[in-house]
């Protein structure tokens, strides 16, 4: 694999070079007066952004490129089930990868090999979703987990927490495995998951409380990159497949936008190379990322990208609630066979590019456009967008739903006494003196009388 000459050396990025990439779009544009944009086209564009389109049932093909060429080697350290799948996607691709997990049942359909799996002890088997539990596991066992860790990143140039924010081992894992990965030296991202909308009130919480230590500690630039995805966003996308294929495809859906970047940027391309220098400004930004995918069939019409990338803003991005106008940083990958790339109008493209940086507001991005091996007679579009702050809206959903939950929870406690409990229609302020009264009469009674030591217990005893 390639690797990335350094990425103090992307720091040094000049503001010149980042300006012309601003003016690309520009320069396009000026180039060619029959590529102009038309502002009554523009307007119409500008009419349809936020307005989402309904999604049909996904057939997507995923790119499946290996990792022989990648701008930056990275290594995953997935924890708990949902970062472990995430990490055996990853696998899939050719990166190096470790899970980690306080169940052995959660371990077991993990298929990768068994050197590159951990089981940490220390319970019953999980955590259920008790995060001090989690963290005292992952504190007693931190030389164990940081000897793994170091095997599995020896070779690579930033390493990926995946975790979900809803369940107990991953998020209780925060504090030890962002402190041991950033001990290496080397950049450390986090691909965050947050619930879905059916999930339980405990879920919710203990997302919330992940998602704000995790904001501190990229606000302090422990974190170089913090990658949320959404369970509830990536219901809506693929709710149309069967449960046997929603978490594999899902999973894909996740990984491929990231490995896209990183292999095409490590690939010539005749058209526009979005580079490794490039790549390492957006992973590299800080805070919050999100990103997402939509494929476009009907390319040849002018204004269908554009359109594309509207609709995928509001209901392709694999996370929502944030304010994408916040962007520092972000970057654009157009792909498609060389067949299709030689067809399609510059123009179209030139729509495309201008909607997204009306959407970020002007921030710097990044353009990359490749021909591809495919079989889809179709245009992709890959779009990220770094640098932006949390996603609000979505927390303050989490919040409620989570209090709403919770108050359930509390007054189904609260029914608790009365629902194990049977009124036997006596005063328990006189109870206790009614049964002394109750045995001393059934004493002076002839049958007690009789009892009173006469009869004996002649029952074998062991």
């Amino acid at each position: 694999m390639s690797k990335v000459k350094s990425y103090e050396k992307t720091k040094k990025i000049s503001k010149m070079r980042i300006k012309q990439q601003n003016e690309k779009l520009e320069e396009i544009l000026m180039e060619d007066s029959s590529s102009k944009l038309d502002p009554s086209v523009l307007a119409k564009l500008k009419s349809k952004m936020g307005v989402a389109e309904e999604q049909e049932e996904d057939s997507q093909e995923f790119y499946q490129a290996p990792t022989d060429d990648v701008s930056i080697n990275f290594a995953i350290m997935g924890v708990g089930q949902a970062g472990s799948r995430i990490a055996e996607t990853f696998f899939r691709y050719g990166y190096s990868v470790g899970v980690i997990n306080t169940s052995s049942q959660d371990l077991k359909f993990i298929d990768i090999p068994d050197d590159r799996k951990l089981l940490l002890e220390g319970s019953l088997g999980g955590t259920g979703k008790d995060l001090d539990l989690g963290r005292e596991i992952f504190q007693a066992n931190e030389d164990i987990v940081d000897s793994f860790m170091n095997r599995i990143m020896s070779s690579s140039d930033m390493g990926y927490l995946a975790i979900s924010g809803g369940g107990g081992t991953g998020s209780s894992s925060v504090d030890t495995m962002v402190d041991l990965m950033y001990s290496t030296g080397r950049s450390v991202g986090v691909i965050y998951i947050l619930p879905k909308e059916t999930e339980d009130a405990q879920s919710k919480s203990n997302s919330i409380q992940t998602l704000a230590r995790l904001a501190e500690l990229a606000s302090s630039n422990v974190l170089s990159n913090l990658i949320v995805v959404d369970n509830a966003r990536i219901e809506q996308i693929y709710g149309g497949l069967s449960q046997a294929k929603f978490w594999d495809v899902s999973n894909k859906a996740i990984v491929e936008p990231l490995h896209v970047f990183n292999n095409l940027t490590a690939t010539a391309s005749k058209h526009t190379s979005l580079d490794p220098s490039d790549f390492a400004k957006i992973v590299s930004v800080g805070d919050c990322s999100v990103y997402g995918v939509i494929e476009v069939d009907n390319y040849m019409e002018e204004t269908s990208l554009a359109e594309a990338v509207i609709e995928s803003l509001s209901s392709n991005m694999l996370a929502e609630g944030f304010d994408l106008k916040q962007t520092r940083v972000g970057g654009v990958i157009i792909t498609g066979t060389k067949k299709v790339l030689d067809r399609l109008p510059a123009i179209n493209i030139n729509y495309c590019y201008h909607m997204i940086s009306e959407v970020t507001n002007g921030a710097s991005i990044f353009q990359g456009v490749y021909d591809i091996h495919t079989k889809s007679d179709s245009v992709k579009i890959y779009t990220w967008f770094g640098g932006l702050g949390l996603p609000r809206e979505r927390i303050e959903a989490l919040k409620r739903e989570s209090a709403e939950k919770t108050a359930i929870a509390e007054e189904k406690e609260k029914m608790r006494a009365g629902s194990m409990a049977i009124d036997l229609g006596i005063d328990k302020t006189k109870s206790v003196s009614a049964e002394i009264n109750r045995k001393i009469k059934k004493k002076r009674s002839n049958f007690g009388r009789l009892q009173g030591g006469s009869i004996v217990d002649k029952r074998r005893k062991k």
